[in-house]
Protein backbone atom coordinates (compact mmCIF):
# COMPACT_ATOMS: atom_id res chain seq x y z
CA UNK A 1 0.00 0.00 0.00
CA UNK A 2 2.49 2.32 0.88
CA UNK A 3 4.91 1.87 -2.79
CA UNK A 4 1.10 2.26 -4.16
CA UNK A 5 1.13 5.65 -2.84
CA UNK A 6 4.64 6.56 -3.11
CA UNK A 7 4.22 6.01 -6.76
CA UNK A 8 1.46 7.76 -7.08
CA UNK A 9 3.11 10.75 -5.45
CA UNK A 10 5.17 10.97 -8.25
CA UNK A 11 2.01 11.86 -11.24
CA UNK A 12 0.55 15.38 -10.33
CA UNK A 13 -3.21 15.00 -9.85
CA UNK A 14 -6.06 16.20 -12.29
CA UNK A 15 -7.71 18.99 -10.72
CA UNK A 16 -10.94 18.92 -9.58
CA UNK A 17 -13.09 22.22 -9.34
CA UNK A 18 -15.55 22.86 -6.18
CA UNK A 19 -18.89 24.21 -7.35
CA UNK A 20 -19.09 27.44 -6.92
CA UNK A 21 -22.08 29.61 -5.76
CA UNK A 22 -24.73 29.52 -8.49
CA UNK A 23 -27.37 32.23 -7.84
CA UNK A 24 -29.33 30.78 -11.06
CA UNK A 25 -30.13 27.84 -8.98
CA UNK A 26 -34.01 26.77 -8.40
CA UNK A 27 -34.35 24.70 -4.98
CA UNK A 28 -37.64 23.19 -3.84
CA UNK A 29 -38.93 20.78 -1.12
CA UNK A 30 -36.47 20.44 1.57
CA UNK A 31 -33.39 21.86 -0.92
CA UNK A 32 -34.65 25.09 -0.51
CA UNK A 33 -35.42 24.67 3.32
CA UNK A 34 -31.50 24.05 3.66
CA UNK A 35 -30.49 26.77 1.84
CA UNK A 36 -32.41 29.25 3.72
CA UNK A 37 -30.46 27.68 6.74
CA UNK A 38 -27.33 30.05 7.08
CA UNK A 39 -24.05 27.99 8.18
CA UNK A 40 -20.71 29.46 9.32
CA UNK A 41 -17.42 27.35 9.86
CA UNK A 42 -14.56 28.86 12.28
CA UNK A 43 -11.34 27.69 13.24
CA UNK A 44 -9.54 28.76 16.85
CA UNK A 45 -6.52 28.97 15.40
CA UNK A 46 -5.11 29.66 12.13
CA UNK A 47 -4.04 26.26 9.82
CA UNK A 48 -2.91 25.69 6.47
CA UNK A 49 -5.82 25.74 3.51
CA UNK A 50 -8.23 28.09 2.61
CA UNK A 51 -11.50 27.66 2.98
CA UNK A 52 -13.78 27.31 -0.40
CA UNK A 53 -17.11 29.44 -1.64
CA UNK A 54 -19.40 26.85 -0.91
CA UNK A 55 -20.54 24.28 0.92
CA UNK A 56 -22.25 21.12 -0.61
CA UNK A 57 -25.35 19.25 1.66
CA UNK A 58 -27.23 16.36 1.59
CA UNK A 59 -30.49 15.63 2.93
CA UNK A 60 -32.69 12.82 4.55
CA UNK A 61 -35.94 13.07 6.24
CA UNK A 62 -38.14 10.89 8.71
CA UNK A 63 -41.16 12.80 9.16
CA UNK A 64 -40.64 15.88 10.75
CA UNK A 65 -36.83 14.89 11.42
CA UNK A 66 -34.31 16.14 8.32
CA UNK A 67 -30.90 15.47 8.55
CA UNK A 68 -28.35 17.02 6.33
CA UNK A 69 -25.01 16.66 6.30
CA UNK A 70 -22.63 19.18 5.08
CA UNK A 71 -19.76 19.06 3.42
CA UNK A 72 -16.61 21.72 3.61
CA UNK A 73 -14.53 22.32 1.20
CA UNK A 74 -10.33 23.58 2.20
CA UNK A 75 -7.55 23.94 -0.52
CA UNK A 76 -5.34 22.08 1.43
CA UNK A 77 -4.08 20.22 4.42
CA UNK A 78 -0.89 20.80 6.01
CA UNK A 79 0.30 20.57 9.49
CA UNK A 80 1.62 24.34 9.75
CA UNK A 81 -0.44 27.05 11.89
CA UNK A 82 -0.87 27.47 15.43
CA UNK A 83 -0.19 23.60 16.58
CA UNK A 84 2.35 21.79 18.35
CA UNK A 85 3.52 20.28 14.96
CA UNK A 86 4.52 23.57 14.00
CA UNK A 87 6.28 24.88 16.86
CA UNK A 88 8.04 21.94 17.29
CA UNK A 89 9.17 22.01 13.58
CA UNK A 90 10.66 18.84 13.18
CA UNK A 91 7.43 16.73 13.34
CA UNK A 92 5.49 19.28 10.85
CA UNK A 93 8.66 18.92 8.40
CA UNK A 94 8.51 15.68 8.25
CA UNK A 95 4.55 15.54 8.12
CA UNK A 96 4.42 17.90 4.97
CA UNK A 97 7.39 15.92 3.47
CA UNK A 98 5.43 12.49 2.87
CA UNK A 99 1.96 13.03 4.16
CA UNK A 100 0.87 16.32 2.31
CA UNK A 101 3.59 16.95 -0.55
CA UNK A 102 6.14 14.28 -1.50
CA UNK A 103 9.60 15.76 -1.45
CA UNK A 104 8.06 19.40 -1.18
CA UNK A 105 7.37 18.98 -4.94
CA UNK A 106 5.27 16.36 -5.95
CA UNK A 107 1.60 15.93 -4.57
CA UNK A 108 1.78 13.66 -1.09
CA UNK A 109 0.71 10.62 0.52
CA UNK A 110 -2.76 11.75 1.09
CA UNK A 111 -3.52 13.34 -2.50
CA UNK A 112 -2.48 9.67 -3.99
CA UNK A 113 -4.43 8.14 -1.38
CA UNK A 114 -7.74 10.24 -0.68
CA UNK A 115 -7.23 12.92 -3.34
CA UNK A 116 -6.93 16.74 -4.10
CA UNK A 117 -7.90 19.37 -1.14
CA UNK A 118 -9.06 18.77 1.70
CA UNK A 119 -13.30 17.48 2.42
CA UNK A 120 -14.43 17.62 5.51
CA UNK A 121 -17.89 16.46 7.39
CA UNK A 122 -20.73 17.30 9.61
CA UNK A 123 -23.81 16.71 10.21
CA UNK A 124 -26.88 18.54 11.73
CA UNK A 125 -30.64 17.07 12.83
CA UNK A 126 -33.52 19.59 12.53
CA UNK A 127 -36.95 19.78 13.44
CA UNK A 128 -39.30 21.41 11.05
CA UNK A 129 -41.56 23.85 12.32
CA UNK A 130 -45.14 23.88 11.31
CA UNK A 131 -44.13 27.27 9.54
CA UNK A 132 -41.73 24.96 7.37
CA UNK A 133 -38.60 26.66 9.21
CA UNK A 134 -35.67 24.61 10.67
CA UNK A 135 -35.24 24.25 14.46
CA UNK A 136 -31.34 22.49 15.30
CA UNK A 137 -31.31 19.39 17.66
CA UNK A 138 -27.97 18.31 17.61
CA UNK A 139 -25.24 16.84 15.08
CA UNK A 140 -22.16 15.42 14.96
CA UNK A 141 -18.37 15.49 13.21
CA UNK A 142 -14.75 13.97 13.77
CA UNK A 143 -12.50 14.95 15.84
CA UNK A 144 -8.42 15.04 14.79
CA UNK A 145 -7.82 11.28 15.40
CA UNK A 146 -11.35 10.31 13.10
CA UNK A 147 -13.23 9.45 16.09
CA UNK A 148 -17.13 10.62 16.33
CA UNK A 149 -17.88 13.52 18.05
CA UNK A 150 -21.54 14.24 19.23
CA UNK A 151 -22.45 18.11 19.35
CA UNK A 152 -25.42 19.57 21.43
CA UNK A 153 -27.67 22.33 20.07
CA UNK A 154 -25.71 24.54 22.11
CA UNK A 155 -22.92 23.75 20.47
CA UNK A 156 -24.17 24.03 16.86
CA UNK A 157 -26.68 27.09 17.04
CA UNK A 158 -25.55 31.38 17.88
CA UNK A 159 -27.27 34.00 18.71
CA UNK A 160 -28.46 34.88 15.01
CA UNK A 161 -29.67 31.46 14.31
CA UNK A 162 -26.59 30.20 12.20
CA UNK A 163 -25.11 26.94 12.83
CA UNK A 164 -22.15 26.95 13.50
CA UNK A 165 -19.33 24.35 12.75
CA UNK A 166 -15.85 24.69 14.35
CA UNK A 167 -12.50 23.14 14.15
CA UNK A 168 -9.78 23.26 16.07
CA UNK A 169 -6.89 21.30 14.55
CA UNK A 170 -5.11 21.29 11.43
CA UNK A 171 -6.48 18.42 9.20
CA UNK A 172 -9.69 20.31 10.05
CA UNK A 173 -12.33 18.03 11.37
CA UNK A 174 -15.23 19.68 12.71
CA UNK A 175 -16.05 18.07 15.65
CA UNK A 176 -14.74 20.81 18.05
CA UNK A 177 -17.15 21.55 20.43
CA UNK A 178 -18.96 25.81 21.43
CA UNK A 179 -19.39 26.48 18.26
CA UNK A 180 -22.60 29.26 18.86
CA UNK A 181 -20.23 30.81 21.77
CA UNK A 182 -17.40 31.03 19.54
CA UNK A 183 -19.47 33.23 17.03
CA UNK A 184 -20.47 35.65 19.92
CA UNK A 185 -16.66 35.43 20.51
CA UNK A 186 -14.92 35.68 17.32
CA UNK A 187 -17.40 36.79 14.78
CA UNK A 188 -14.61 37.72 12.41
CA UNK A 189 -13.10 34.35 12.32
CA UNK A 190 -16.02 33.05 10.64
CA UNK A 191 -16.93 32.37 6.99
CA UNK A 192 -20.92 31.72 6.37
CA UNK A 193 -22.66 30.55 3.81
CA UNK A 194 -26.48 30.78 2.50
CA UNK A 195 -28.36 31.01 -0.37
CA UNK A 196 -26.18 30.27 -3.21
CA UNK A 197 -23.24 29.63 -1.40
CA UNK A 198 -25.38 26.00 -0.35
CA UNK A 199 -25.63 23.55 -2.70
CA UNK A 200 -26.56 19.91 -2.62
CA UNK A 201 -23.88 17.18 -3.17
CA UNK A 202 -24.03 15.42 -6.60
CA UNK A 203 -22.11 12.37 -8.16
CA UNK A 204 -20.13 14.61 -10.06
CA UNK A 205 -18.45 15.74 -7.43
CA UNK A 206 -18.18 13.00 -5.39
CA UNK A 207 -16.27 10.94 -8.12
CA UNK A 208 -14.00 13.95 -8.73
CA UNK A 209 -12.71 14.44 -5.19
CA UNK A 210 -13.22 10.71 -4.16
CA UNK A 211 -15.72 11.05 -1.74
CA UNK A 212 -17.35 7.80 -2.35
CA UNK A 213 -21.23 7.90 -1.47
CA UNK A 214 -23.47 6.68 0.77
CA UNK A 215 -22.86 3.06 1.18
CA UNK A 216 -18.96 3.50 0.88
CA UNK A 217 -18.08 6.88 2.54
CA UNK A 218 -14.65 7.70 2.02
CA UNK A 219 -14.49 11.54 2.52
CA UNK A 220 -15.77 13.88 4.89
CA UNK A 221 -17.57 10.70 6.22
CA UNK A 222 -20.27 12.53 9.24
CA UNK A 223 -21.71 14.67 5.96
CA UNK A 224 -22.96 11.20 4.54
CA UNK A 225 -26.00 9.63 5.24
CA UNK A 226 -25.96 5.96 5.62
CA UNK A 227 -28.79 4.11 4.86
CA UNK A 228 -31.69 2.57 7.15
CA UNK A 229 -33.13 4.10 10.10
CA UNK A 230 -32.83 7.52 11.11
CA UNK A 231 -30.29 8.56 13.92
CA UNK A 232 -31.73 7.41 17.61
CA UNK A 233 -34.06 10.35 18.73
CA UNK A 234 -32.44 12.82 20.99
CA UNK A 235 -33.18 13.06 24.93
CA UNK A 236 -36.23 14.68 26.22
CA UNK A 237 -34.89 17.88 27.44
CA UNK A 238 -33.10 18.27 24.18
CA UNK A 239 -36.30 18.00 22.16
CA UNK A 240 -37.84 20.35 25.05
CA UNK A 241 -35.02 22.85 24.30
CA UNK A 242 -35.62 22.54 20.78
CA UNK A 243 -39.24 23.90 20.58
CA UNK A 244 -39.02 25.87 23.76
CA UNK A 245 -40.39 29.62 22.57
CA UNK A 246 -37.73 31.02 24.95
CA UNK A 247 -35.02 29.10 23.27
CA UNK A 248 -35.32 29.69 19.48
CA UNK A 249 -33.69 32.45 18.08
Amino acid sequence: MLLLALSGCAVAPREAAWPAPAPSEQRSGDDARVVEQPICVGARSWSAGSLGDTVLFRTRRNGNRLTVGYFVYWSEERPWGDNSLSYTVLPALAVDAVYSHFLYFFPGIKDAMYGTADIEGAQVSYEERADGTLEVVSGRADDGNHGTVQLSRSDLLDAKGRVVLLTDVWSHQLGAHGGGNFAERSPTQLKCFSGSSLRPMNELVARAFRLGNDRQPLRGKPAWLLPGPDDPAPAAEQLAAAKSPAQRH
